[in-house]
């Protein structure tokens, strides 16, 4: 019994660490939002404001894909 808990519990932490690393990585900021942005002939990511959303939307930026992927 207390080989299950002592593996439940080494599997647990490195679960969670990750998920905390992953989480902060990839974490767009508050009040940005990531969109695909016409550049130099192709699509690239980019996070602004979410203030400027409406702008870039307006000169043929893109939302991300349902993917989370730029086309």
């Amino acid at each position: 019994m207390h080989t299950i808990r002592a593996l439940l519990l080494g599997l647990a932490i490195p679960v969670i660490v990750l998920s905390i690393f992953v989480v902060t990585v990839f974490a767009v900021p508050a009040g940005k939002v990531t969109l695909c942005h016409f550049a130099s002939h192709k699509y690239v990511e980019v996070t602004v404001s979410a203030n400027a959303q409406p702008a870039h939307l307006a000169h043929g930026d893109l939302m991300l894909d349902e993917y989370g992927d730029c086309p």
